[in-house]
């Protein structure tokens, strides 16, 4: 059966909670980026831009490859209930409007029309259906300051990152200002292994489902289950050593100390550091 033909004859609260039941959480992709355009001479004259228009437009695009959901494409039934009623699963509404289109010298730009379609911005401000309490909002390496509209009402938040970056740009403390967040997925830029010690110094206390991914083979971890890999991976470097391990801590019982030991050694990480 392709149809089924009797469904508008169904009482309106059966039909209401079958179009609820359609609603499935989605990844859904939002990435938000700065591209600098150059101002041209051509675009000063034909613009009539102010004379202290800097020789840069830094445009903030909003990208996204996630389609509409499929529930808002079956009927205009269906997409007013589950935008505009109260669903069990939470409503779908119109999210990352694109409100900020021009910085020129740390200043918003007013963009006439023309100039607007010119650089690719359309008429209306680009927005993303999304369904907060279900779906994983995938932001790529876009930075989380760009989705401060939206720290209250992302639940689930995955997005991609280097080690190095997330501690020099002090993001692992930006993350806390997502605090609704009870899921992360990190997607592991430069391997799992770099992102040992991850879960004591990386995410808030409150989150408490996080989830590694390795960028290039795909495999996933808990932070918890790579530092377990790290610890089985020193313990058998120190039992090479001769040393009788604790199974408990995965560290040698003292007093073993390994040849090369020095006085006032404290951490035995910074002995076998280069493992």
């Amino acid at each position: 059966m392709t149809a089924f033909h009797p469904f508008p004859r169904l009482p309106w609260e059966v039909r209401a909670r079958i179009w609820e039941l359609t609603v499935e959480p989605r990844t859904v992709e939002v990435n938000i980026e700065y591209e600098k355009t150059t101002v041209t001479d051509d675009m000063r004259a034909r613009y009539s831009l102010a004379p202290d228009t800097s020789r840069w437009i830094s445009i903030l695009r909003l990208r996204s490859s996630t389609a509409v959901p499929a529930p808002l494409q079956a009927c205009r039934e269906a997409r007013i209930h589950l935008t505009e009623g109260v669903g069990g699963l939470g409503n779908y509404r119109k999210a990352f409007h694109q409100l900020l289109a021009a910085i020129n010298d740390g200043k918003e730009m007013p963009l006439q029309l023309e100039l607007r379609l010119e650089l690719g911005l359309g008429l209306e401000p680009r927005y993303v259906w999304v369904n907060f309490e279900m779906d994983m909002i995938s932001i790529g390496q876009s930075m989380f300051t760009l989705f401060e509209p939206y720290y209250q009402n992302i639940k689930r938040l995955k997005f991609a990152r280097d080690r190095n970056e997330w501690f020099c740009y002090f993001e692992s403390k930006e993350l806390r200002n997502f605090a609704k967040v009870r899921e992360v997925y990190v997607v592991c830029l430069d391997g799992l292994d770099c992102w040992q010690g991850a879960e004591e110094c990386c995410f808030p206390y409150s989150i408490e489902n996080v989830l590694l991914i390795d960028w290039e083979t795909g495999k996933t971890e808990t932070p918890f289950e790579t530092d377990a890999r790290w610890d089985e991976i020193r313990a058998a470097n120190y039992r090479k050593e001769g040393a009788r391990i604790n199974l408990d801590t995965h560290v040698p019982f003292v007093p073993w100390l390994p040849p090369g030991w020095f006085e006032g050694q404290e951490e035995w990480d910074d002995y076998y550091g280069d493992w």
